[in-house]
């Protein structure tokens, strides 16, 4: 009888597939899928995405790995998790033959008390048959100022020494001042607003341009749209400044929610640049919900904008609704199917608007156009809309503008302004580009970027410099 049971066992053993059969054999290595993983500035005290990594047994037979440990052990700010089993430490993972097993690593960053970013290491090791491998983990820790559902203190200002992330949306108060310095960055929090009722004061230089954008930096969400809410200008609101500003993959670029009785600018803005607008989030105001993907949309309000850029958004770049005063000095708005499919114009000029209860609401329409383009994939990127019950003024002089509206192309150019690379958010103009040297002389003496413009000016936000 015994004889016959190690019979059997003899045959099992020998039909037990290779990929399962174990070796000691200390060249049996693992090979990774990474030597090193990254992680992008993570902000302290916030945790950081999951990064994945595969750790692979090229070898026919199995192995068994006999620990998998973070070098730092419990005291680690890193986390790993081995098919799905938690760390710091594990013993006994067996990989089939050719076979992988998946390790996911997380990190959460003590703070420094350190205004520049600062570098986190550990490793993870693995022993195989006697053998220790190792892959990096490397991470950049940022410590910042945090703010949740704020309500900002009147005079606030922020400075450049460590960036603000924003979570669930402040407010600047009725009458309040919030005053931002050259080089700040403001950091987002996804259906984050800013909310303006009293007045912001932004203003950057060309070498410490102010930014206003998403907080997450893995790969695929440098450039993704609707990452935060936006900038929300309430009822109010009054003397705001933007310059030499960036504001980034948001619902909506600028909402300016302001009427008054004045012709006063509620909002002077240059040098700014307003790219990667759309999503799913609305965006609320006082009296409505907004549908995101606007670049600027100016509701019956006040604005003076010169030198800025406004690209890649899913319904308009501008859209100047129910009335206000509008001016435009050598700006571009230029609007390409890269990331939307797009049906809407670039550009809206209306002094009505339709309310949900299908009536209307109108006011008087004055806007002027000067040394600007408007560009973008679709035949017509121009739409306007004049109700007789309100004024409607609208003067484009010597701009760039893509339409077949023969008012709006009169002493204007319809020609393909040859931007550079749209794709790669690259406006600056080609060689060839029919805005070179065409512009009026109106006193703007510097573009987006702060290079000065010649006695020539070309049209739009960037000056060629040959």
């Amino acid at each position: 009888m015994r004889y016959f049971l190690f019979i059997l066992v003899l045959l099992a053993f020998a039909c037990q597939p290779d990929e399962e059969k174990f070796t000691s054999d200390p060249t049996a290595v693992l090979r990774f899928s990474t030597d090193t993983v990254i992680f992008d500035t993570v902000f302290t005290s916030i945790g950081s995405i999951t990064k994945r990594f595969r750790a692979y047994n090229d070898s026919k037979n199995a192995v068994n790995i006999s620990s998998v440990n973070l070098a730092n052990g419990s005291s680690s700010q890193f986390a790993i998790f081995v098919n799905g089993l938690a760390g710091p430490s594990l013993e006994n993972i067996r990989v089939l033959g050719g076979d992988s097993i998946l390790i996911l690593a997380e990190v959460t960053i003590d703070p420094q008390d350190e205004n520049l970013p600062f570098i986190v290491t550990d490793q993870v090791q693995f022993n195989t048959n006697g053998t220790v491998q190792e892959v990096d983990l490397v991470a950049w820790g940022q410590d910042a100022n945090f703010l949740r559902d704020s309500v900002l203190v009147c005079n606030t200002t922020w400075t450049a020494e460590r960036p603000y992330v924003l979570f669930n949306s402040i407010l600047v108060n009725e009458g309040c001042l919030l005053t931002v310095e050259p080089g700040t960055k403001v950091y987002n929090h996804n259906g984050s607003f800013i909310f303006i009722a009293g007045t912001i004061n932004a203003v950057g230089t060309p070498e410490e341009r102010i930014t206003f954008i998403n907080d997450r930096f893995d790969e695929g969400f440098e450039n993704a749209p609707g990452q935060w809410g936006g900038i929300v200008f309430l009822q109010g609101s009054k003397n705001n400044v933007i310059g030499y500003s960036d504001i980034r993959n948001a619902n909506v670029g600028i909402y300016l929610g302001t009427p008054d009785d004045d012709n006063d600018p509620d909002l002077v803005l240059s040098n700014t640049r307003i790219e990667n607008i759309g999503g799913n989030t609305v965006v609320p105001t006082i009296d409505s919900l907004v549908q995101p993907g606007y670049g600027i949309l100016a509701i019956s309000s006040d604005l003076q904008a010169t030198t800025v850029l406004v690209n890649n958004c899913e319904i308009n770049t501008l859209a100047n609704i129910a009335g206000g005063n509008y001016e435009y000095r050598h700006c571009t708005f230029g609007n390409f199917s890269f990331d939307f499919f797009r049906r809407d114009p670039s550009i809206v000029f209306s002094n009505n608007l339709v309310l949900g209860n299908n009536s209307l609401l109108v006011g008087d329409l004055n806007v002027t156009m000067t040394n600007s383009i408007v560009w973008g994939s679709l035949r017509e990127e121009m739409l306007t809309s004049n109700a007789e019950e309100a004024g409607y003024v609208v003067t484009l002089n010597n701009n760039i503008l893509r339409t077949q509206i023969e008012e709006l192309a009169t002493d204007n150019i319809v020609e393909d302004p040859k931007f550079f690379n749209p794709s790669e958010y690259n406006y600056a103009l080609d060689t060839l580009s029919p805005a070179k040297d065409a512009g009026l002389d109106i006193g703007i003496t510097t573009d987006l970027e702060g290079a000065m413009r010649d006695s020539k000016p070309d049209l739009g936000a960037f000056e060629r410099i040959d």
